[in-house]
């Protein structure tokens, strides 16, 4: 009888890692969860509570499941948050990952390691429509500046000491299971509850005017596990569709859903304090070399899928 091979999942109560879960068991894997909650929100995977500062108990636990790949999620991944505590992001996005790439060289250096940086280490300044990984990195924000930061940090552990970190930079993801602090699933959400009766028609929003590049977060986690599995250490892939859809094409798309009129209503409170790109898509052609990935699921049906879950609720 074989051994299941193992992986590890920072941040695996979160929206994604929930969704890399699940592929990751599809794919014959023993998936352990790091997070730090009481509780998982998956009772089919293996859980350890553990903050990712806490680098001895992440060399323990490393160094007895030696894992083939890490998933490294665990972050601050909500802009505003990072905007209202830059050394509390700074702490978890630079000081926790440092903790993730030591506690691996110290326990299982020939593990395969996934960091998952952001579209938002790019400038809002880009003079193009489609961004490569070759455009050098020129954040604006604090979220952007810490994982441009790690991302660093995690070419230094590869250079010095060979270890075999590979890179994202994701851009918008969405589907199923998000929170509402992210644009889609708060519309999705906000219509859910005027038909049901629960709100007033009139559904509160931010900026219109963005075009961004959205990718169902079921593609997401594959293009992540075939970055492990295919890509080479070192290399930074951008995570996208590499289509642009603007906000009103959503919001007009999601709304035609309710059988009710419902009024459109611009928040400042809504609005992002800080750059942020106005069009930006990514292009996506190393990741579809190196690893054979590509789109499967059209944002209409994650949008579909988005607004089902809701009504599930």
């Amino acid at each position: 009888m074989s051994i299941m091979p193992n992986a590890v999942i920072t941040g695996s109560n979160g929206f994604v890692g929930q969704w890399l879960a699940k592929l990751l068991q599809a794919e014959g894997y023993s998936v352990t969860g790091i997070d730090n909650s009481d509780l998982s929100r998956n009772p089919d995977i293996t859980y350890e509570k553990i903050n990712i500062l806490e680098r001895d108990k992440l060399e323990s636990l490393f160094g007895r499941l030696q894992p083939e790949l890490i998933f490294h999620l665990a972050g601050v991944s909500y802009l505003p948050d990072a905007d209202k505590s830059p050394l509390g992001s700074i702490e978890i996005n630079v000081l926790g990952t440092l903790s993730i790439f030591e506690a691996a060289r110290n326990s299982c250096q020939g593990a395969k390691i996934l960091f998952i940086g952001s579209s938002k280490e790019y400038s809002s300044n880009i003079n193009a429509n489609v961004i490569t990984e070759d455009i050098h990195p020129l954040p604006e924000n604090f979220y952007g500046i810490t994982k441009y930061c790690a991302e660093l940090f995690g070419q230094q552990y590869n250079r010095q000491f060979g270890m075999k970190i590979f890179f994202t930079r994701s851009f918008n993801h969405t589907g199923p299971g998000q929170s509402p602090l992210f644009v889609c699933s708060d519309w999705a959400k906000q219509i859910v509850n005027i038909d049901r009766g629960l709100t007033d028609p009139i559904l509160s929003t931010g900026s219109l005017d963005a075009t961004i590049d959205f990718t169902d977060v079921r593609d997401v986690v594959d293009g992540y596990y075939r970055i492990l599995k295919y890509g080479k250490p070192g290399e930074v892939y951008n995570v996208c569709s590499g289509k642009g859809y603007t906000l009103e094409w959503i919001l007009t798309y999601l709304s035609a859903k309710s059988s009710k009129k419902i009024a459109i209503q611009q928040e400042k409170s809504k609005q992002r304090g800080h750059a942020t790109n106005r069009y930006l898509t990514g292009d996506n052609s190393k990741l579809k070399k190196h690893t054979g990935w590509n789109i499967t699921i059209t944002l209409e049906k994650t949008l579909d899928d988005l607004y089902e879950y809701w009504l599930k609720q």
